[in-house]
């Protein structure tokens, strides 16, 4: 990867060229304004001009520039608050400006020469360890890994395996069930137990092909199962899907700029630092910029051709959909009233071009990481730390949608609710019926896959998204999350221990229709809580008239 002192170096005598031409420009809107001094229109371009050469010279090394392009910006914003007519003197003075603009950009070397650096490191290979000892199929993993790219460790037994995990936890493990000295499955259990045992891809392969080997394989925490022999393009394709899943995607950044040559400074520092980068230089197409494109921050200028930056800040706080987007304002208006007004219109940053390309990064950094942070306040059950009711409900709906892409795809709802829930508070106090809540989140993230959506539905009722299990298995899973449920010991306050049950209702997602999957998952629920509790049913061994 090449650093962004490397590219703005190659993107200097281009940035020269465009400023000639911009030069060009501003000196026959002076011979416009001599001809008459009251053109709102010719005064409004050239403070843009002047604009524009004070928010890029010093990113480009031309210090000189921007100094010289403020004076001449803040003579012309006066002039334009005024509201009168440019004099002679004024006329004469910019003249004097851009001319000696024009010397800057003609010196041979910038004042400030941008250094290059070396290209930072490519990132490194996810890294796979294999817990099998079976040599061919050793040889054959390697076959398939090693051209990928995947980084891929041995371990023969699971002592060994947890020997070489003692130290950093690889990005996946794939292990047999059978080994040498013990249970797959029990290994698979001990990883999730470990710090951060919960973010490595875990997939199984094994001999065995009963129904009740692959439940084992879920509840003890894989990410999915595979027969022997194995199916290496269906386990590399689960691989992939998994490992994509888990990455970070990239921040996106969003910013309205008009003028060609700061945007090209943005993208090259923004990109360089892995962000993905989009410019919006018109205002009038904002609302489908970020639609279509999502940002995780808008930079926003305050001059802008059509409408002013404070403007198009204030009407994103008024709609809910952009209330916690990110704003910062980029702008050469470094008067104290611009900031002022920035933060009423609801701005959450301010810096002041040219920008020092190691202060952009750090405040965008900042700012997407407190966003992304808070989203997470908001999406997360304090409690239990599963999504919340909206949150999850999301969830769903996107499984609805890929539901109408995609007839193929299988998901079942899981509608928990805790039996006599209100009773355990009566009797033993609202912290220990909290200390349960707590528990059955514990089991549904210990036993449940990665890949599946987990959700404090509301009050004791708690919801999951399980893909790829017909209704049948799903049942079964539940089940068995039932029976260990029923197990746990809980501790009352006064002294003695309890234990407590749940209901469950199960339903396939058969049409993309999002109501009609909840209230099937409801009906079935009900149908559980109605039919003695303790237990699970599915949608589909209801009556006719409760299956709509």
């Amino acid at each position: 990867m090449t650093s962004w002192q490397d590219l703005l170096g190659d993107l200097r005598g281009p940035y020269v060229r465009e400023s000639l031409q911009k030069l060009e420009d501003a000196l026959s809107l002076l011979a416009t304004l001599d001809r008459s001094p009251d053109n709102v229109e010719a005064l409004a371009r050239l403070v843009r001009r002047f604009h524009g050469f004070a928010g890029s010279g010093t990113s480009y090394g031309y210090a000189g520039v921007t100094e010289l392009a403020r004076d001449g910006e803040a003579g012309a914003v006066a002039v334009q608050r005024a509201g009168r007519a440019v004099d002679q003197g004024e006329r004469r003075h910019w003249r004097e400006l851009l001319s000696a603009i024009r010397e800057e950009l003609g010196r041979e070397h910038a004042e400030h020469p941008v250094e290059a650096r070396a290209p930072l490191p490519p990132p490194s290979a996810p890294r796979v360890l294999l817990v099998d000892d079976d040599d061919a199929l050793r040889e054959a993993i390697a076959r398939v890994l090693q051209p990928e790219g995947y980084e891929l460790g041995i371990a023969r037994t699971q002592a060994e395996a947890l020997q070489s995990l003692d130290g950093l936890l690889p990005d996946a493990l794939i292990v047999d069930v059978l080994l040498p000295d013990g249970s797959g499955f029990e290994l698979v259990e001990r990883v999730r137990a470990l710090p951060g045992g919960d973010r490595p891809v875990v997939l199984v392969i094994s001999v065995l092909a009963e129904l009740v080997d692959k439940v084992e394989a879920i509840l003890c925490g894989a990410d999915g199962y595979f027969e022997k022999p194995v199916e290496w393009d269906a386990l590399l394709r689960r691989l992939r899907l998994l490992l994509g899943r888990d990455r970070v995607e990239a921040p996106r950044v969003l910013s309205v700029e008009d003028d060609p040559q700061q945007a090209a400074f943005l993208r090259v520092v923004l990109e360089s630092a892995g962000y993905e980068f989009r410019v919006c230089p018109d205002p009038t197409t904002l609302e489908h910029d970020l639609l279509s494109f999502r940002p995780d921050l808008l930079l926003m200028d305050l001059l802008l051709p059509t409408m002013a930056g404070h403007t198009l800040t204030r009407y994103l706080r008024q709609h809910d959909v952009h209330a916690s987007l990110p704003i910062v304002v980029c702008t050469t208006q470094g008067h104290p009233e611009a900031r002022v007004e920035a933060v009423r219109a609801g701005a959450d940053d301010f810096l002041l071009k040219p920008v020092e390309p190691g202060l952009l990064l750090s405040t965008v950094a900042a700012r997407i990481e407190r966003a992304r942070f808070l989203r997470t306040l908001v999406e997360r059950d304090g409690l239990t730390g599963l999504l919340t009711h909206t949150a999850f409900l999301e969830r769903a709906r996107a499984l609805v949608a890929r539901k109408a892409r995609d007839a193929g795809l299988v998901c079942a709802w899981v509608m928990i609710d805790l039996d006599g829930f209100k009773a355990v508070n009566d009797r033993h106090g609202h912290p220990a019926g909290d200390r349960v809540l707590a528990s059955l989140a514990a089991l549904l993230r210990r036993r449940l896959r990665q890949s599946d959506v987990m959700g404090r539905y509301g009050g004791e009722e708690f919801a999951v998204l399980v893909e790829g299990l017909a209704e049948d298995d799903a049942i079964r899973l539940v089940q068995r999350l039932l029976q260990e449920f029923c197990l746990l010991v809980h501790r009352a306050p006064e002294g003695g221990t309890f234990s407590v049950s749940f209901s469950a209702g199960v339903a396939l997602l058969d049409t993309p229709d999002l109501a009609h999957w909840l209230a099937r998952a409801d009906a079935a629920l009900l149908a559980a809580k109605r039919g003695g509790r303790r237990r699970v049913v599915g949608a589909r061994a209801l009556p006719a008239a409760d299956r709509r």
